[in-house]
């Protein structure tokens, strides 16, 4: 492929990113396509190696550089949404054992739950929200 159709389309990938999706997908994809346009520009790679070039480029940018731009440009962890839960009172739909692991229910919804505490929590108590770890709120007694 000539080098100026693969700036065109990086080009092209980095304005759609800016304007709409905002997520760094489309930014890796326009990202690999701009180098690897620049690298057939000096005649580096042949055509085939360019799309393998291409698609290699797009992986690492994807899987190593998409999640680090995303919070460094947008001033968050990417979990940060969950973070507003920390502080809010859960109440247990079972008995949870120290340390052990359950259901809880915060704002009228079901959670998986862990107790973080070393003592036993008794269903409907009222327990304080610690920290969520994937989607499992850490509580412990109010």
């Amino acid at each position: 492929m000539p080098w100026f159709l693969w700036i065109l389309a990086g080009v092209f990938l980095l304005v759609v990113e800016v304007h709409y999706t905002r997520n760094f997908t489309l930014f890796s994809l326009g990202a690999s396509a701009l180098l690897v346009g620049l690298m057939a520009a000096l005649g580096i790679f042949d055509p085939w190696t360019q799309w393998v070039c291409f698609g290699i480029l797009a992986a690492v940018l994807l899987l190593w550089v998409r999640d680090w731009l995303r919070e460094l440009v947008l001033n968050r962890p990417i979990h940060a949404e969950l973070e507003n839960v920390i502080g809010q009172i859960a109440t247990p739909v079972d008995d949870l054992p120290a340390y052990g692991f359950g259901k809880a229910d915060l704002r009228g919804t079901h959670w998986s739950a862990h107790n973080a505490s070393h003592v036993n929590i008794v269903r409907g108590q009222r327990c304080k929200v610690m920290k969520v770890k994937g989607l499992t709120l850490w509580i412990m007694p109010e």
